[in-house]
């Protein structure tokens, strides 16, 4: 059998080194040995990577079998291990992040942005149908268009998923003519994991098989139709202001009579996880609560608020408003070199020659700075300056300059960069929803919510 490792890996960059994914398996090992008839005709530097979780004894020899493979093609391999408490529950998704942080970090360290996974076809039907089985009423579907060619992780690398359309039957006869041997994970067998169940379930089930891919492709198509609009209508209708508060107009119109429309139930859902800061959406059907209180106050029931995902939603006809709820916020200290997240709603880069320290502006903290200015700051609700970040910039004399960078404009020292985030929305990206994720990095470039450059 002729696999063209031209067409596969066609839209991959090769700027900088690329990461591959192996684990020893049939998918990753079929993934190596394409890609490096790939890269030998291309010039492109190849780096394999095996992570070791730690939880079964065979994990170092598996280890062990794939840095020899490597050695024989002239690949570099290293192994990294998943060290510390393992969780006692949901022990395959901490796994999994796991696996895709030590990579990201790894991919940074050596300077290359691209991730190859031997993820198949048979991985998208499996994926597609446990969704689908989870699917209630209360779901909006998007899980179901399966996992993405490509995804975004939030420091900028990408996954490239190249085998997506080819069977893992396919992939395992091109290991066989190239007499190529690969290791089977036993837990692979073991059908107390729901995917093995589901696996055993379709291998059954061709016709199933067909339905699924169908479903996939019609649901990614819905999906970056959804995205583009939900950009647009993000693009037209939100300012962003001083603290930050995200004002977002529309009117309440006869066709709302069931809820929201998917385009503006989405912006909301965005807005949401933009100022509340958690690491993911929240589920569409919180958002009737919302949507019945809009409708009273365009009744005429004046304004009302209420808090979803972390944020405060102030109603008011024609508008609402969102911004941070004032609790469980932390404090962080960036060393020089660092870059994080704090409170899932501010990316920080500490390219200035000394540390950094973060936390949620307090009362004292307002009133002293406003003292010293001399005038209140130009942020409207007052409330949200309670949840809005103070960097408290280390100066050469020992002490500190504090800066509000999302409340007013100042100049911040070379090399530290802030701008709003949103680890929901830009973290494990698919590429069916990066119109959103553009519209959030383009945030930095209001004026009016005061983000430096």
């Amino acid at each position: 059998m002729s696999l063209n490792a031209e067409i596969l890996f066609k839209n991959i960059p090769t700027d900088n080194t690329v990461l591959i994914a192996v684990s020893g398996g049939s998918d990753s090992i079929a993934l190596l040995l394409l890609a490096n008839i790939w890269s030998l005709k291309n010039n492109v530097s190849l780096q394999a990577i095996t992570i070791d979780h730690g939880l079964r004894a065979e994990a170092a020899a598996e280890a062990a079998f794939v840095a020899g493979v490597c050695a024989g093609l002239n690949i570099p391999h290293v192994t990294l291990a998943w060290e510390g408490i393992k969780p006692s529950f949901g022990i395959q998704e901490a796994a999994r992040q796991s696996r895709y942080s030590l990579m990201d970090d790894f991919a940074h360290e050596i300077g290359a942005d691209v991730i190859l996974t031997g993820h198949t076809q048979d991985d998208q039907l499996e994926t597609v149908m446990m969704r689908t089985m989870r699917q209630s009423e209360s779901g909006d579907g998007r899980g179901l268009s399966g996992m993405a060619g490509t995804t975004h992780l939030y420091g900028g690398v990408k996954i490239f998923r190249p085998l997506l359309t080819l069977t893992r039957q396919a992939l395992r006869r091109f290991l066989i003519e190239m007499s190529q041997p690969w290791i089977e994970d036993p837990s692979n067998l073991d059908e107390s994991y729901e995917r093995v169940r589901i696996r055993r379930s379709l291998e059954k089930a061709p016709k199933r098989q067909k339905e699924l891919l169908r479903l996939s492709k019609a649901s990614a198509g819905l999906r970056v139709f959804l995205a583009k609009r939900v950009a647009a209508q993000l693009n037209d209708h939100v300012s962003v202001k001083p603290g930050p508060v995200f004002h977002f107009g529309l009117e309440v119109n006869e066709n709302w009579k069931n809820g929201f429309d998917p385009v503006t139930a989405q912006s909301i859902q965005t807005l949401i996880a933009l100022s509340g800061g958690q690491n993911f959406m929240v589920p569409r059907h919180r958002l009737l609560k919302l949507f019945d209180m809009m409708q009273e106050v365009a009744l005429g029931a004046g304004s009302s608020r209420l808090t979803l995902g972390g944020a405060i939603i102030e109603v008011k006809k024609g508008q609402l408003a969102f911004y941070r709820e004032a609790r469980n916020q932390s404090s962080l200290l960036l060393e020089v070199g660092e870059a994080a997240i704090w409170d899932g709603r501010m990316h920080l880069y500490n390219g200035s020659p000394l540390p950094v320290f973060v936390e949620v502006a307090t009362r004292k903290h307002i009133h002293e700075y406003e003292a010293l200015r001399g005038k209140p700051y130009p942020v409207k609700p007052r409330a949200a300056l309670r949840a809005t970040p103070v960097l408290h910039v280390q100066t050469l004399s020992g002490g500190t300059t504090p800066h509000l960078p999302l409340v007013e404009a100042s100049k911040l020292p070379n090399g530290l960069e802030v701008r709003i985030a949103s680890p929901a929305i830009e973290h494990f990206c698919p590429q069916f929803d990066e119109p959103i994720s553009q519209w959030v990095r383009s945030l930095d470039q209001y004026p009016a919510a005061s983000l430096q450059p």
